[in-house]
């Protein structure tokens, strides 16, 4: 167990009692805060109406895939509670339009959901959701879900084994653990009109956790288990637990292993854990995506409320286009939901920033963030068909 991690959560929830202070002292709080502080960097600012449908996605073809990827989801303590008052189809109704588009849509199950084992969430930070909430993954249309991560094994193996059956029944895929541990680091493969869309799934925190998948320390187990996927489908994606919570720039660990990775055979790699966004890194044609930060989940800090929804088109020969649309996770839901103006622009603006220290640079389009990544093999001359600009793009 990370007790960092969660010593770090108690002070959140702890917090979160906090803000259920009257709003007027809220209200007189945060004008004392802006005062003493001023209002921040200049970000750039979004429409003031919501973002409708990403119009420029190209059609479903045999030569395009389309994947839709998300933070961190929780369905324990404070989102828990949420569902109890609210009804487990409040969490996502606002953003599942949006997942509902692509071939695969893929999110981190930041929790058991089972009825046996140990529970203690505010507390220790030992999660185990009710067995009626994975019908928010269904509900979001998420057709894989990571299970590599510190709070895989909270409430122990028996209930590991029973939030893969609930799985298995809603027809959501896993990755990243399994029943038999000599197969909790095996990669699964999804059929998208023909094509073999390979998924790997590691833990790789500095701090002891439980996981039956983790990265090797000198990398070579890993190195070997990428090439081995990545025979056996057209395109790889491996997902990452790693980094540390509310770090905003990757670390040198996390750097490394995304680099492995890509050397190893990866297309695309996708990060969770930290709680707030990173930014992305385009390595030898492939992008990085060092941290998703959260989708549903009970942080009370804003940057852990800041996140993003991330469409990303494959086409052969053309490469990654990706579409970075801005939501906020909302204190009454702790779901997601579309942001506009200011606050559409600061998670913007803090995306464009971090990406830009790693190379990377993410034009705007509309409210929404907008990069392109041609393969270092692949010449842009051999372009299977030209890239159509996103409406708004500006150069």
């Amino acid at each position: 167990m990370d007790r960092l991690t969660c010593h770090s959560d108690r002070k959140q929830w702890i917090m979160s009692r906090i803000v259920r202070l009257p709003r007027s002292v809220l209200g007189l709080l945060a004008f004392l805060f802006l005062v003493g502080c001023g209002t921040g960097p200049d970000f750039p600012q979004c429409p003031d109406t919501e973002p409708g449908p990403i119009a420029d996605l190209p059609p479903p073809a045999e030569d395009n895939v389309h994947l839709v990827a998300v933070g961190d989801i929780l369905l324990d303590r404070d989102v828990g509670e949420r569902i109890n008052q609210n009804g487990v189809h409040s969490i996502l109704p606002v953003v599942a339009p949006q997942l509902q588009q692509a071939d695969i849509a893929f999110g981190n199950l930041e929790c058991p959901i089972a009825t046996v084992g140990v529970r203690d969430p505010w507390y220790r930070c030992i999660f185990r959701a009710d067995p009626s909430t994975v019908q928010v993954l269904v509900d979001g249309s998420l057709d894989v879900v990571s299970v590599a991560n510190n709070h895989t094994l909270n409430s122990g193996p028996e209930a590991l084994c029973e939030t893969l059956g609930y799985l298995e029944e809603v027809g959501i895929r896993y990755v990243g653990a399994a029943c038999d541990p000599a197969h909790g680091s095996d990669p699964i493969f999804v059929q998208v009109r023909g094509l073999q869309i390979g998924f790997l799934a590691y833990t790789d925190l500095d701090s002891e956790h439980g996981g039956y998948s983790k990265v090797d320390e000198d990398l070579t187990q890993l190195r070997a288990q990428i090439a081995a996927a990545r025979s056996a489908c057209d395109l790889l994606v491996i997902s990452y637990h790693w980094g540390r919570m509310y770090r905003r720039n990757p670390t040198s660990r996390q750097v490394e292993v995304a680099h492995a990775s890509v050397e190893a055979g990866a297309d695309l790699v996708l990060g969770h854990h930290p709680h707030v966004l990173e930014g992305i890194e385009i390595y030898q044609g492939r992008p990085i995506l060092y941290s998703m930060g959260n989708f549903v989940f009970d942080h009370v800090r804003a940057d852990a409320r800041q996140s993003a929804i991330f469409n990303l088109v494959y086409q052969w020969g053309a490469g990654w286009r990706i579409w970075i649309t801005p939501v906020w996770i909302t204190q009454e839901r702790l779901g997601p939901e579309y942001t506009t103006g200011s606050q559409c622009g600061e998670i913007l603006g803090r995306m464009i920033g971090l990406s830009e220290s790693l190379g990377t640079e993410i034009k705007l389009a509309g409210g929404r963030g907008y990069l392109e990544c041609l393969p270092s093999d692949v010449a842009s001359s051999t372009r299977l068909s030209p890239v159509v600009k996103p409406a708004g793009f500006r150069d």
